[in-house]
């Protein structure tokens, strides 16, 4: 690929300093950990400023990105060999947060985490171009790593026995009889595993029965897909790396959405509860830690029983045990970044998740006002604050400060 061809797509100079200089730490390196953990938050900063030149070229954008760093490392040769070499960049090897078995999480290299960042936003594109062409109308939120770590702590599998992140994606449908269509579509979303998608299909149609027997008909409909199990992922041709990854789906009408969100309250007062079902395909967790602005853990008991192609969770939405408001599982899908990737009409999200966010941006003035001697963040709230990219951090925590 051509320099010159690549700086006339975006402009790549804050990349490249960066890079170099993180390159040369590496490089000239006497021990482990000689490389600042500041400068791969930086990096994935610069990275999503240039991503943004290549909306809807996301294959385009890893390529180019390739060229890049392959010219600073002076690597040469055929373009799976460069790819291979800077993904599972070795260099990083000696660093703790990089390590496999580290007790946190592995942070994967630059490169791995830039081209698994493409990966995912170009197959979420795929799907909502899928659902768009389908005439189905939803919402799209995303949450997860690709939302908090995006081109800093999104992993891919290099092999086939490594675990690579999800993408976590919440589908908004206006009803419930829209459900049905939109699992049809995702059909035709070719990467998705068809077996899976099948599966989902055919839970579909006993979703509308279990909603009758919930109280309020309050049933998010869930389930992991994996994606590139059974298709070959160009983008990764000749590479090596395995390709697979889940997709977990999490399906709500609006009116469901709405008490996720806490619409109908005008505040987040002490002793709130709110349930909700999620009709999942396999058995949930029998507890999951819920935690506050403190960034203390507590943990959530849940209840669960096996229905038809499923089974049935009885989820807390949050907790205020204490006088301390600790978002639950599917509070946490939507924060830090309240990421609506899209919204259809009659849908649109863009007012109710501002209420949401100042909701709990009050909620933390409470009991700031409270507890005045604590360290409190709307960042700490959340299970993953601890993988955030670190402007993501600084970003969330700004909201906080600025109310």
């Amino acid at each position: 690929m051509n320099l010159t061809e690549v700086d006339d797509r975006a402009d790549w100079r804050q990349v490249r300093g960066l890079y170099q200089q993180m390159s040369l730490l590496l490089s000239n390196s006497t021990g482990p950990d000689e490389l600042p953990d500041i400068m791969a938050g930086a990096l994935a900063l610069r990275l999503g400023r240039v991503f943004a030149a290549y909306t809807g070229r996301e294959e385009k954008f890893g390529e180019d990105l390739l060229t890049i760093m392959s010219d600073v490392d002076d690597i040469t040769g055929e373009a799976p060999d460069a790819f291979r070499h800077l993904y599972a960049d070795e260099r990083f090897n000696t660093l703790t947060p990089y390590q496999q078995g580290n007790e946190k999480r592995r942070r994967p290299k630059p490169f791995e985490a830039a081209v698994e960042t493409c990966r995912r936003i170009r197959d979420l594109n795929s799907i909502r171009r899928t659902t768009a062409a389908a005439r189905v109308s939803t919402a799209g939120i995303l949450g997860g790593s690709t939302t908090y770590g995006r081109f800093y702590n999104v992993k891919g599998a290099p092999s086939v026995d490594s675990i690579a992140s999800d993408i976590d994606l919440m589908l908004i449908v206006p009803d419930v009889k829209e459900i049905s269509a939109l699992c049809e579509a995702l059909v035709n979303v070719y990467a998705l595993d068809a077996d899976s998608v099948s599966l989902f299909m055919n839970r579909a149609e006993v979703l509308q029965s279990l909603r009758d027997e919930a109280p309020g008909g309050n049933v998010l409909f869930s389930q992991k897909i994996p994606i590139w199990r059974n298709a070959p992922d160009a983008f990764l041709e000749g590479t090596g790396i395995w390709p697979q990854y889940d997709v977990s789906i999490h399906i709500a009408t609006i009116d469901l959405f709405s008490r996720i969100i806490l619409e109908d309250a005008p505040r987040i007062e002490d002793d709130e509860r709110v349930e909700i079902f999620d009709y999942r395909a396999t058995p949930p967790i029998p507890r999951y830690a819920a935690r506050g602005f403190n960034g203390i853990d507590s943990w959530l008991e849940s209840e669960s029983s096996p229905v038809d192609r499923g089974h049935m969770w009885r989820v807390q939405e949050f907790d205020t045990k204490e006088e301390r408001f600790k978002p639950g599982l599917h509070q946490g899908l939507v924060m830090p970044q309240f990421e609506i990737r899209w919204d259809d009409e009659p849908l649109s999200l863009r007012v109710p998740i501002a209420n949401f966010k100042w909701k709990i941006l009050e909620r933390l003035r409470d009991e700031r006002a409270r507890r005045p001697w604590e360290v409190q963040h709307l960042s700490l709230c959340h299970p993953r604050f601890s993988i955030f990219a670190p402007h993501v951090t600084r970003e969330v925590d700004s909201f906080s400060i600025e109310s």
